[in-house]
């Protein structure tokens, strides 16, 4: 069974499908807590240890890139825009570029245009990344 899409919800029906794909039964020790439903185990002091549901970006909400910065990164036609990642609000040599708020994945190698990093705040910024997401050059100056 799953999560109904409509009706009421309660924590203990979710709770109850956590631990035992059954929502609506099985027995359950509280508290309940939503974090570690979403997170798995106990470490905000559930009753239970639940199992882990997403262990592509763990914790949830997404925590593993502290004060994380998204910004805009452009091909070298500034085009193509994608949103991307960074760890602190000023984009610096050495620093990874993450695809995804839960860091994991970086982004590509190659030269880009960048929006809103901070590192040149009266005009556009272009970048060099690696093959490993880092940063290995800025420039200050619009195209």
């Amino acid at each position: 069974m799953a999560v109904p899409s409509s009706g009421s919800l309660s924590m203990l029906d979710m709770a109850q499908e956590a631990l035992y794909a059954t929502y609506g039964t099985g027995s359950v020790t509280g508290p309940i807590s939503m974090y570690d439903m979403m997170n798995g185990g106990n470490t905000k002091g559930s009753g239970n240890s639940y199992p882990t549901l997403n262990t592509s970006c763990i914790p949830n909400p997404a925590a593993s890139l502290a004060n994380s910065t998204a910004f805009t990164l452009y091909n070298s036609n500034y085009e193509s825009g994608i949103t991307v990642y960074m760890s602190g609000s000023t984009l610096t040599t050495g620093m990874t570029i993450y695809t995804n708020p839960c860091g994991g994945i970086t982004i590509g190698s190659g030269n880009y245009w960048a929006d809103g990093t901070g590192a040149c705040p009266d005009t556009c910024t272009y970048i060099g990344v690696n093959s490993s997401g880092v940063v290995t050059s800025i420039t200050c100056g619009c195209p």
